[in-house]
């Protein structure tokens, strides 16, 4: 298999680094703008008007879960050998990578990402419930997310530290080490560690396949509790332009998944610094970055920017604001349909008028 130069492998990383400070700064933006409608005193606030107050009720949900999205980005610096390997920038010849790799499998997986998947599964859930179902539901949603990610989190931990709890020979038999080992220490070429200060450095990261089971379990049931959500969804949903939007979710939060899980079980094929390995982890950092931009649109960016359009046509149509329709705010599209529609029948009333006159 080709083997990388390090000057590539380091290039690879400078890239995961570059695209995870990106969603952490559009998390970060997204999280402020957010919790901006749950404090702001101007008309925007949630007290402003009933309409704001009952679509405002899951904003702290959303600060929530562009936070848990941003600790998700960062939880994959934990893997990179550019920062923690043998000719990492943090500390030359190696700064603990094999407990990395450990934090990296525990962190990412059992914490990070079941807790920002649940929040955004419990967030869709609340809005086909009933409205007297609970006055305050974001403390309600983050509590039954973070228990229901509790047993991804201890199997994940027990695949990160399999190889410390059991006494195998995974170096006798390449499947039990694809199984359970969560880095390699086998250099890419015989003089490549020679400066380690110490020869438990000389590890590279690597996607165990125990890990990712685990990971393929918890998905596939997350994954058919959101098409059974949000199926139920699209038959209650009168807009149709909303429909299309649930069914653009349901494809694009489902392909994402695939493809990362596919890409991570893959790696297992090739070892660190082959073309097949570095192609595959970069591919599965690139599928989660989409899969956290799609649910971050979905459910919090597009929501935050229709309700600022809608709060500013609602200004405008502040003499007409209490024909609305409770509890449902319109798109900013309709609100401002509705306004044409308000004016043009009130010049033609004036003109009949003058008519008359």
């Amino acid at each position: 298999m080709v083997q990388l130069a390090q000057a590539v492998v380091d290039g690879l990383d400078w890239g995961v680094i570059g695209v995870s400070a990106f969603l952490v700064a559009v998390s970060v933006l997204g999280a402020c703008m957010a919790w901006r409608l749950t404090s702001s005193p101007s008309s925007s606030s949630s007290t402003s008007r009933p309409v704001a107050k009952e679509f405002n009720r899951l904003w702290r949900v959303r600060s929530f879960t562009e936070m848990f999205a941003a600790a998700y980005a960062i939880s994959h610096l934990l893997r990179l050998q550019l920062l923690w390997g043998p000719s990492g920038i943090i500390k030359p010849g190696g700064y603990f990578p094999t407990t990395f790799c450990r934090v990296y499998i525990a962190a990412t997986y059992g914490v990070f990402e079941p807790a920002f998947l649940l929040l955004a599964l419990f967030a869709c859930m609340y809005s086909i419930q009933s409205r007297d179902s609970t006055s305050s539901p974001n403390f309600s949603i983050v509590l039954f997310s973070a228990g229901f990610s509790l047993p991804s989190c201890a199997a994940q931990l027990v695949a990160a530290l399999f190889t410390r709890i059991f006494e195998i020979n995974y170096d006798g038999t390449r499947i039990l080490g694809r199984l359970f080992k969560t880095y390699d220490t086998q250099p890419p070429d015989p003089g490549y560690c020679q400066d380690a200060s110490d020869p438990g450095n000389c590890a590279f990261c690597v996607f165990p396949l125990l890990s990712t089971f685990i990971s393929a379990a918890f998905c596939a049931v997350y994954l058919a509790a959101l098409w059974v959500v949000t199926q139920r969804i699209i038959r209650t949903v009168i807009n149709k332009a909303l429909a299309r939007r649930v069914r653009t979710l349901q494809l694009l939060t489902t392909g994402w998944i695939v493809a990362s899980l596919a890409c991570r079980g893959c790696t297992v094929l090739f070892q660190p610094f082959e073309l097949g390995f570095e192609a595959l982890r970069y591919a599965h950092m690139l599928c989660v970055v989409a899969l956290v931009l799609t649910l971050e649109y979905f459910l919090v960016l597009k929501p935050v920017w229709d309700t600022y359009e809608a709060d500013r046509v609602l200004r405008e149509l502040s003499g007409h604001a209490s024909t609305l329709p409770l509890p449902l705010l319109p798109p900013s599209q309709e609100l401002r349909t509705l306004g044409l529609e308000r004016g043009s029948k009130q010049g033609e009333g004036t003109g009949s008028e003058g008519s008359r006159v």
